[in-house]
């Protein structure tokens, strides 16, 4: 059970919260097809399903946060105020820096932006991918050296 910080009621609570986050995103992309079926097209292909899992995973880590079920409790009793204000501030700074790139591209129409819409989807996804990945692998190899 240590292996994943989560006592047994909030994997309890993470499962429950992860099972009703799946079935809002089933529901919303049925709803969505078949508004599309229809020919009510509120966004463009490859942006209205990455919006509709967007905003499924994010009501799912505010759930999980809010239910105390996101991390188990913590061996180190430091406050981490250093780290979550220098998290902060680093996206804020790789916000402002896309904002003002996509600013300085000058982009003639919305066709050229909805021609990106694919690309950029993609790139996010698998730098987000990456990153999840190495996260995993990371903290493998930490737990290997610290059952050794």
């Amino acid at each position: 059970m240590y292996k994943k910080g989560l006592d047994e009621m909030q994997l309890h609570k993470k499962n429950k919260i992860g099972n009703q986050s799946f079935l809002m995103l089933l529901y919303l992309l049925m709803i969505d097809a078949g508004l599309y079926g229809y020919g009510f097209r509120w966004v463009d292909y490859p942006a209205n399903v990455m919006i509709v899992i967007s905003i499924c995973a994010g009501i799912y880590v505010v759930r999980l946060i809010t239910s105390n079920a996101y991390v188990g409790p913590s061996t180190e009793k430091g406050k981490p105020v250093l780290k979550a204000f220098l998290t902060t501030l680093i996206a804020v700074a790789v916000a402002i820096t896309f904002i003002v790139l996509l600013k300085n591209a000058s982009f003639s129409g919305t066709d050229q932006i909805d021609d990106m819409a694919a690309p950029i989807l993609f790139i996010i996804a698998a730098i987000a991918i990456i990153i999840a990945v190495t996260t995993s692998i990371i903290i493998k190899i930490r737990n290997n050296s610290d059952r050794e």
